[in-house]
C-alpha cells in the first residue's frame, strides 16, 4: 500500500522541487513518485497549501466559519472578564 503524505509533507517537497533540488533525488528520498511530486508542485502553483491538503472548498468554507464562531466566542469571553476587571478596580465594596 503506498504511504499517505500529509500536506505538510507535500508541501515540504514541493518547495525543495521549487527551489530547484532535481524531482528524481526528491522522488527517490521520499519514496514517491515522480508524477505525484510534478502533481504536488502543479496544485500548489494553481491553488496554494489548500489544494495540497485534498479538502473541497465547502470542507474550508465549513472549517473557516468554525474558526470564526470560536473567534467570536472568545472575544465575548474576554469582553466579558475585561468588565469584571474594571468593576474589581473599582472596589464597590469599599465605598
Amino acid at each position: 500500500m503506498p504511504k499517505s503524505y500529509d500536506p505538510e509533507e507535500k508541501m515540504e517537497i514541493v518547495l525543495r522541487a521549487i527551489k530547484g533540488e532535481k524531482i528524481s533525488d526528491l522522488a527517490d528520498e521520499y519514496s514517491v513518485s515522480r508524477n505525484s511530486i510534478y502533481l504536488w508542485k502543479k496544485e500548489f502553483l494553481n491553488g496554494g497549501m489548500s489544494k495540497l491538503s485534498g479538502e473541497s472548498a465547502t470542507e474550508q468554507e465549513a472549517k473557516l466559519k468554525k474558526k470564526d464562531e470560536q473567534i467570536k466566542e472568545m472575544e465575548k469571553i474576554i469582553g466579558q472578564q475585561k468588565v469584571q476587571m474594571e468593576i474589581l478596580k473599582k472596589k464597590p465594596w469599599q465605598n
